[in-house]
């Protein structure tokens, strides 16, 4: 913060005064220096516990007073009050616009003090006077430290402003990019989801005229386009949810939870004949957030049972487990289809599907992908054609 490095720069201007202090012989003004220098240090402590708005007030009243003090004490030929010159820059600089009335507030109240010791009445210091060669000492340090103190300011300033425009860039290519995702997300579900109602529809009508025998045919097919509809829908609560909720730390079974999964996935049709082999221990827990966990599981478990390959007589999913110092690992293993090395680096992608024939929503994937960014979890995908695929989840411990 701006103002806790304002008071750090105060403080060593206050050590070489006080450093040159220690040679004279005007103890008044060597406490002065010394309470100015607690006060400003009191300021930094203000800081460590968040209340900045009272620790700049008070930065900024202390540095006024100490001025206004040394410059009633001695010569306006000393230069002393050109140390207003950073007091200023520094109170617009560290209060930012919504305070910008205390700024000014302080501001001015450093041009009545500078007023006010012109007129030579008030003097709380003893007054010290100085050899015309001293002064000339005097007026070169108070413009050296002030001339010093003020670019150091702009510096930060400039400093302040190139940190704040990299983030705005950074903050607007985000935008862009949830703009396309977002045109992307409501071309590709106005598609999705009008298809299957468009094709129940049709089929409505076809079982107008149509035979007993064929109306179940149709009814089994309506009930297929109602189960995708299903879980297109499913996919997009899964993307909100995942964007919205806060995430949550709580002891997660994984044992549990892939058996809970694969218990809600065996008994589609898709499943029959898979083998589904949990080698987690039953006994291993975990801190992470349970709904995002058991999402990144179900979708990457579901796809393996819709890629499986049905001429293979020993089909499986095998889960198993490594753990490191430093990171925690799942790894999903079938003997399915595979997936075609060039599709590797898209099927991540928002609505990728790898075919015109695909079954899947093209969400499954791309919502493994958000929801492992948002537990700072990453996914390394093994695959290759009528080999299958192996899925690889790590979480930092």
């Amino acid at each position: 913060m701006l103002s806790a490095q304002f008071s750090v720069i105060s403080l060593i201007a206050l050590i070489i005064n006080i450093y040159l202090e220690s040679h004279s012989h005007n103890p008044a003004a060597f406490i002065v220096l010394h309470i100015a220098f607690i006060l400003i240090l009191f300021t930094l402590l203000l800081h460590r516990i968040n209340l900045h708005c009272p620790a700049k007030v008070l930065l900024f009243l202390t540095l006024n007073g100490i001025i206004f003090l040394i410059g009633c004490s001695e010569s306006i030929t000393t230069g002393a009050f050109i140390f207003l010159i950073p007091l200023g820059l520094g109170t617009f600089s560290v209060f930012n616009y919504s305070q910008r009335k205390l700024a000014v507030l302080l501001v001015a109240s450093s041009g009545i003090l500078f007023g006010l010791a012109l007129t030579g009445k008030i003097s709380v210091l003893p007054f010290r006077t100085y050899t015309s060669s001293e002064i000339e000492s005097i007026q070169l340090l108070n413009f050296g430290i002030s001339f010093i103190v003020s670019v150091i300011v702009v510096y930060l300033l400039i400093r302040i402003s190139h940190h704040n425009a990299r983030s705005l860039k950074k903050t607007n290519d985000q935008l862009t990019k949830l703009n396309e995702d977002l045109d992307r997300f409501v071309y590709s579900t106005s598609h999705d989801l009008r298809a299957p109602l468009l094709s129940v529809k049709g089929l409505l009508e076809l079982m107008q005229t149509a035979s007993p025998d064929e109306q179940k045919k149709y009814i089994q097919l309506m009930s297929k386009r109602m189960d995708s509809l299903d879980a297109f829908i499913t996919d997009i609560a899964n993307y909100s949810r995942n964007n919205r909720l806060e995430i949550t730390k709580e002891n997660v079974n994984v044992a549990e939870l892939a058996d809970d999964i694969w218990e809600s996935l065996r008994y589609n049709p898709e499943a029959h004949g898979i083998e589904f082999k949990n080698e987690i221990p039953n006994n291993l827990v975990v801190i992470n957030d349970s709904r995002r966990m058991k999402v990144v599981l179900a979708n990457i478990i579901g796809n393996a049972i819709r890629y499986h390959d049905r001429h293979k007589d020993k089909k499986y999913i095998r889960l198993y487990h490594q753990v490191t110092d430093s990171s925690f690992s799942l790894h999903i293993e079938d003997n399915g289809l595979g997936i075609a090395p060039e599709l590797h680096e898209k099927i991540f992608d928002m609505f990728f599907r790898g075919n015109e024939k695909s079954q899947g929503t093209g969400l499954g994937l791309f919502i493994v992908k958000e929801t492992l960014d948002k537990l700072s979890g990453q996914i390394n995908l093994q695959s290759a054609p009528s080999q299958g695929t192996t899925f690889s989840i790590m979480f930092p411990m």
